[in-house]
């Protein structure tokens, strides 16, 4: 169309339009709170969930991130799904920084409350429409004989202080994620399950009801993965462990996310090649393991004791932007070394030829590392965002016509996705 910098139109039917837009009115994640991803949660009884999966580094020294459903009452904005849930009866008295929970009584076991976690009484808790203002964050812990007997919080209670006796209040407690620094979040959905994990926390999931839950609490394996995908109507992981293995992927039982104790549970290390896991995908039959320089190819072997099986291994193109990795319409699009390729088969294919050297001249292979994409089928485009020199852009490819273009948003583009209406 015409030499850089021209931005912000699509050319669709040999016509020019304006890039799509975007409307900022739907939904308040509270001050400070930026989405990371929004993602349709379908279950098989036809019910559908809008989750949004956030991030708030605004207070440096409890950063956090929640997993929320999106709600469409009246006046209703979203609720959490990260609370540990109610405790009745519980709280004898809150007055400044200190909650205190009514004696001999088990509130939570030692475990189930951290530093930088959330209280609030039930009293104050307008039930799916946040953000409620009352949340405290609590900076400090004391229990005895197994349950907790004080919280510290980090400022004054905002909300109903006194003291009780007889008639305690009930309680929340909402259990925070934490992302690691450039690292984002990883979801699938595997036998009617949602499951979302970063790399940093155990690997979680959320059932349509109640509130999140580590994924197992028996054998150490789905703990703190950085990746995850179904296959074979099971749950992948890579990049895991309680010590991250970067070169491991592991598979859990058919059916059965939870359960990694089966005897059809089963993992592997790629050690052909030194350089690690970056991402899982699928095209095809085939599941798909990036890593920084080669790709992994593997089948399902129908048998029930080992039913993911190696096929073949390919050096020389890898993806080294982990959350780059974009799936449409049975294939993958990513970023590797020196271009974008998609993979529609066994051959990658670069497509980014028209970008690619004004993409590495701005972006640079640091911040390169760093580019995550979003796919808008419903435009057939692929985004993938990055920082550059000149501030953030999107850098976006028709995957129905090849033909590129770029995008420059006004706000700062944290994450994406879809959800239900």
């Amino acid at each position: 169309m015409a030499t850089w910098p021209t931005k912000n139109t699509i050319v669709d039917q040999h016509s020019i339009k304006k890039r799509p837009g975007y409307n900022t009115r739907l939904r308040n994640l509270g001050a400070g709170v930026s989405g990371l991803a929004s993602e349709i949660y379908a279950m098989k009884d036809g019910t559908r969930f809008t989750l949004y999966l956030t991030n708030n580094t605004v207070n440096a020294t409890y950063p956090y991130s929640d997993l929320c459903c999106k709600q469409t009452g009246t006046n209703e904005t979203f609720s959490y799904a990260t609370e540990t849930g109610d405790n009745d009866d519980s709280v004898a008295s809150v007055s400044g920084t200190t909650v205190t929970f009514k004696a001999s009584t088990v509130v939570y076991s030692a475990t189930a409350i951290a530093i930088g976690d959330k209280f609030i009484l039930d009293i104050d808790h307008s039930a799916s429409i946040e953000p409620d203002t009352n949340w405290a964050t609590i900076s400090a812990t004391a229990n005895a004989g197994g349950y907790f007997t004080t919280l510290t919080l980090s400022a004054s209670y905002t909300g109903t202080t006194g003291t009780w006796t007889g008639s305690e209040k009930d309680c929340l407690i909402r259990r925070i994620y934490t992302v690691p620094a450039n690292e984002r979040w990883a979801t699938a959905i595997v036998a009617d399950k949602f499951i979302f994990t970063n790399g940093n926390t155990d690997v979680q999931y959320w059932g349509g009801s109640s509130y999140a839950a580590d994924l197992e609490t028996g054998a150490a394996t789905a703990t703190k993965a950085r990746y995850c995908i179904e296959y074979a109507n099971r749950l992948v992981i890579a990049d895991f462990d309680s010590t991250r293995n970067p070169f491991g992927i592991a598979w859990s039982k058919e059916g059965d996310p939870t359960d990694w104790s089966d005897a059809t549970y089963g993992e592997a290390d790629l050690l052909e090649t030194k350089d690690t896991v970056t991402g899982l995908g699928k095209v095809g039959a085939q599941l798909i393991v990036y890593k920084r320089e080669s790709l992994s190819f593997w089948y399902r072997t129908g048998q029930s004791t080992v039913p993911i099986a190696r096929g073949s291994h390919r050096d020389g193109i890898g993806m080294i932007a982990p959350y780059s990795l974009a799936k449409y319409m049975g294939a993958n699009a990513f970023l590797g070394r020196d271009n974008f390729y998609k993979l529609e088969g066994n051959e990658p294919i670069p497509i980014g030829n028209a970008i690619r050297d004004k993409f590495f001249e701005l972006s640079g292979h640091t911040e390169a590392e760093q580019t995550w994409s979003f796919v808008d089928s419903n435009n057939r485009l692929i985004h993938w965002f990055t920082d550059t020199e000149e501030g953030q852009y999107a850098w976006v490819w028709n995957y129905q016509t090849e033909e590129w273009t770029v995008f420059k948003f006004f706000d700062e583009i944290s994450g994406a996705g879809k959800g239900t209406l």
